[in-house]
């Protein structure tokens, strides 16, 4: 009976073939763009990292693209700050590949006018910088003091529903798959019992979202 190979055999495996193709990944990384971005920073992918690289950072700041693709991530040691190479080689990118600037640019702070963002992205000097609707929901909902708060999970649903729509012709497939999907159990639910028996899970994983016009927003949000 042959051996079977051990964990540490199969991960050097793996990394040397990463290794081996690593100027085909670098290449594939770095063709992506975008042209409506979201810088974003975290420290939970930070506090994964052991040995010698451990605490040698404290932020994760990655941007992505409207695709949900990640197209660069570097780690800093501040949140907000040590950001002007990875702005500068964003820059670089987009000129060297003869992409056109992206038009956006969602964070999750530093949206002011004379923000650091502004200066490090001088680059796109058209480049309108936001602050993301999520962050800008957690704003609003600054009156309960803490996410445990027992208002807290109603009002944001409750503020979700005024902000965002699903998409119409997603949510119509769905609806018909699922109907499809009871009746082969041989059910006849009406329309009723069709919109019930989907999920949450379901919708988000099948139906885009979209922001409602600025209008219909504000409405909703004063009632």
């Amino acid at each position: 009976m042959p051996i079977v190979p051990k964990h540490r055999w199969l991960m050097q495996v793996y990394a040397q073939d990463v290794l081996s193709r690593l100027g085909e990944v670098k290449a594939s990384i770095t063709s992506l763009s975008g042209q409506v971005l979201k810088l974003d920073s975290t420290k939970k992918i930070v506090r994964k990292l052991a040995g010698s690289a451990r605490s040698t950072a404290a932020w994760a700041a990655n941007v992505g693209n409207e695709f949900g693709q990640v197209i660069m991530s570097v780690l800093t040691a501040s949140e907000g700050w040590g950001l002007a190479k990875m702005a500068e080689g964003l820059v670089n990118r987009y000129k060297q590949a003869n992409f056109a600037p992206p038009r956006v640019l969602y964070t999750d702070r530093d949206c002011c006018k004379n923000s650091h963002l502004h200066k490090i992205f001088g680059g796109w000097p058209n480049l309108c910088i936001r602050l993301d609707v999520w962050h800008f929901m957690r704003r609003i909902a600054v009156g309960c003091t803490t996410d445990s708060h027992p208002l807290y999970s109603g009002f944001m649903a409750q503020l979700s529903r005024c902000i965002f729509v699903w998409d119409q012709s997603d949510l119509q497939r769905l609806i018909e798959a699922k109907r499809a999907e009871l009746e082969a159990c041989h059910l006849h639910p009406s329309d009723d019992d069709v919109r019930k028996s989907i999920t949450k899970k379901e919708m988000q994983l099948h139906c885009k979202r979209a922001v409602r016009p600025a209008a219909e927003m504000e409405v909703m949000l004063g009632q």
